[in-house]
């Protein structure tokens, strides 16, 4: 009976634990920039796009998976990221964004702000 009553703790425990996450990563995608990128195919391009990418003004951390082609983009707390800015960095790293999604909405060319 202790070993049900401690696996059913333990199951309690982690199943909090998944939920907190969950709504952590709720929150952050709210705040986040997805930027799909055209013609990375390898760990130096998705590198050489997040140098530009952490270059620009109000960026606490980029994440880019060159398999995937997506960057993301987390603003520092309570602050906003210039769409613009972002699609001139991807541009800058010399790659094409096609598809740019965040809290100022979804943009498939260059954002003018």
């Amino acid at each position: 009976m202790r070993i049900r009553g401690l696996s059913v703790a333990l199951l309690l425990c982690v199943t909090t634990s998944l939920i907190a996450t969950r709504l952590a990563v709720a929150a952050d995608s709210k705040t986040e920039t997805f930027i799909t990128i055209e013609g990375m195919h390898c760990a130096g391009c998705a590198k050489k796009v997040a140098r530009k990418l952490e270059a620009v003004k109000r960026v606490a951390s980029v994440k880019v998976d060159a398999k995937t082609g997506i960057a993301t983009v987390v603003p520092a707390k309570t602050k906003t990221v210039s769409p613009k800015s972002l699609w001139e960095a991807v541009e800058a790293a010399s790659y094409k964004p096609t598809k740019l999604t965040g809290p100022s909405g979804t943009f498939t060319k260059k954002p003018k702000s």
